[in-house]
């Protein structure tokens, strides 16, 4: 397989980045509070800046690394899955889209038994929702909501 340059990757999170702002400010409402756009926000606006210093941190051509299709296919899974919370969290709500996202991931890359990242995943799911929902007073997502 040819290689890429790492540009080609950057850009694509920089477009990624910008796309979560414009989504969630459009169907979330407004972020500039607290509320269910504010992480998405903060999330696209990281990859933006961190896009943007990958690309204009490398002064010559040589500098570049290159990058491979399999690694592109990592980035592409990631994009999948932030796609995936974004348009099924409404319906799934917040819990059984985290768990379905982090599970299975948690049961391919970790070195434990899958039992054990399946209770490792739902442990962070379920503490994510309760900071969000019982400190931050954050509302997410419910199931069938």
């Amino acid at each position: 397989m040819p290689m890429l340059n790492r540009h080609i990757l950057s850009l694509i999170f920089c477009c990624f980045g910008l796309f979560l702002i414009v989504y969630s400010s459009y169907s979330l409402g407004d972020f500039s509070e607290y509320g269910a756009a504010f992480m998405p926000s903060i999330i696209g606006g990281g990859m933006i800046i961190f896009s943007l210093i990958d690309i204009f941190s490398r002064n010559q051509e040589s500098d570049i690394p290159l990058v491979s299709w399999h690694e592109i296919k990592f980035v592409l899974l990631i994009i999948g899955i932030i796609l995936f919370y974004v348009f099924a969290s409404d319906y799934l709500g917040f819990i059984l889209t985290g768990l379905i996202i982090t599970a299975p991931l948690m049961m391919k890359y970790a070195t434990t038994k899958p039992i054990y990242s399946f209770i490792i995943s739902a442990s962070v799911v379920l503490g994510v929702y309760y900071l969000f929902t019982a400190v931050l007073l954050v509302p997410l997502p419910q199931l069938f909501s």
